[in-house]
Formats: C-alpha cells, structure tokens, sequence
C-alpha cells in the first residue's frame, strides 16, 4: 500500500529575530512534528483501508 501526504510545516530556518526567538522556531517546529508522528503512530493502521488512512493522515496534518 502506497499513502502519499504531506505535513507542511513552516521552515524555521527562514525564521527572523533574535537568537532567542529562532531557537523557538526549531523548538515550535519539533513540537509539531512530535506531535502529529505520535498521533499517526497511535492509528489503527492494520485496521484502516488506503482511503480512511490517507484521511486520517491528512487530519493529523492539519492539528
């Protein structure tokens, strides 16, 4: 089975301000990706067909 989706998240190497407020950014954006992989490795992948996995991916995408 082959799920193709996207989770955009902003790069925070383009962040702007002081040293402080970048690192944030790198903390900010780990968090997220932390985040949604915990939640996309909690789905009950054996029991999903393409459709619904891709859809629930997609939704962990947009928390």
């Amino acid at each position: 089975m082959s799920i193709a989706f996207t989770w955009g998240v902003p790069d925070p190497v383009a962040a702007e301000g002081s040293d402080a407020q970048r690192l944030q950014k790198f903390v900010d954006t780990a968090l997220t990706l932390k985040r949604r992989i915990d939640l996309m490795l909690a789905l009950p992948i054996d029991k999903l067909d393409a459709m619904a996995l891709t859809h629930e991916l997609r939704s962990i995408g947009q928390s």
